[in-house]
Parts: structure tokens; sequence; C-alpha cells
């Protein structure tokens, strides 16, 4: 009997180092929008090359700005390797543009429950351009032509109104009620809604309220 009480003591407390952290959570990040860091694409591009006055990288208008992201994650579902359920809101401070994302992410703790990798995939919808207007378009009066051309430097053309949101993060484990997070977001729709396709991706650092009581 003490063996057998033993034996259910210790699986128990096995149980409850996986579930510990095992509850609903909200997060509040800062993201560099455009970053030039895309792990999934052929090459990793930190420095381009200047180009001259007037000229711009396709997908690098909006570089430079900073989003607010807002995130809420339910607790694992019991299913498909307990994935959580995902809402993320993500905000430009500077007026371009922002986006809105439902998905899923997986998650695997590392080093006794205190550090974890998450991988996830999400659908957006955005509030910018699917096609910035020509400000070449002959005929154009002089107002409108700096108008668009002002859209141009600095809005990029997605090619899509919906895009992919595939996603990365490294959290540490502050307490059992307070996580940090280092991410890697990436929009963009693949070409398949058109051949425009820049993409962009974001850099940032979040911090992670779980609710409920520690299991």
């Amino acid at each position: 009997m003490i063996a057998l009480a033993s034996t259910s003591a210790v699986a128990q407390e096995q149980l409850s180092d996986t579930t510990q952290w095992a509850g609903p959570e909200i997060a509040i990040g800062i993201v560099e929008h455009g970053s030039n860091f895309h792990p999934l694409g052929g090459k990793l591009i930190f420095d381009l090359p200047e180009l001259p006055d007037g000229q711009i990288y396709e997908g690098s208008e909006e570089d430079g700005t900073v989003d607010i992201q807002l995130v809420y994650r339910t607790s694992p579902l019991r299913f498909a390797l307990k994935p959580r359920l995902t809402g993320k809101v993500q905000i430009n401070t500077a007026g371009r543009t922002s986006f809105a994302s439902v998905g899923a992410e997986w998650r695997q703790h590392i080093l006794q429950q205190r550090v974890y990798g998450q991988i996830g995939i999400g659908l957006t919808i955005h509030n910018g351009y699917r096609f910035t207007p020509d400000p070449f378009e002959p005929g154009l009066a002089i107002g409108e032509a700096l108008r668009r051309y002002d859209i141009y430097q600095t809005r990029t053309s997605f090619g899509s109104q919906v895009l992919f949101n595939p996603n990365a993060s490294i959290g540490v484990r502050l307490n059992r009620r307070w996580a940090i997070e280092a991410t890697w977001e990436h929009f963009s729709h693949r070409q398949m809604f058109s051949r425009q396709n820049p993409g962009i991706d974001n850099l940032g650092l979040r911090l992670v309220h779980m609710f409920g009581r520690k299991r």
C-alpha cells in the first residue's frame, strides 16, 4: 500500500509538471514593423544596399515603424498536439498597416518547464493596401500625383486583403503567472491570391500573463 501510494504521488506530481502552465493567456508586445528577417526564405538579408533617392525596395515601404500587439490564447485543446487557439491585433503606431489574426499555436517546454518554444499559423486581414495607386499614371493632376507618390513610398502593396501568418516564439517563465517572449511574425499570401506578394516580417518582445490556478 505504501509503494502504491508513493507511485501515485509521483505520477500526480509529474502530471502537475506538465499541466501547470495550461491556463488561458493574454499578452502585450512591442514589434518592429518590417525587420528584413525571414527564416523561411532562401536568404536572410539584414543590410540591403542603399538605393538612389526616390527609389525604395518593394515590401520595405513601411519599415522602421513600430506596432503594439495584443494577444489572447486559450488553454491547450485536448487534440492535434494540444494547440492553443489565438487571436491577435497588431496596431501600427505610425498609421501604416495594422493586422488582425486568428489561428493556432503549439508549444513545447524544456529546462524544467521554465523555457518554451512555440510555432503557429494564422489567417489575417489588414487595413492596408491590396494595390497602392499608381503615381506615374499619365494625365494625373500634380496634386493627385504627389498624393499617390507619398502612398507609393510609405505604404506596402500586399496583393491581398487576406494573408497567412506563420509565427514563432521563444518564451522564458518569470514565475507561475508571468513570462516574456521573443517573437517573429510574418504576413504574406505566397502568391495564392495575386502575383503581388512582398510580405512583411516583424520581430518583437511580449509580456505574457496566464490566468487560472496553478494546476
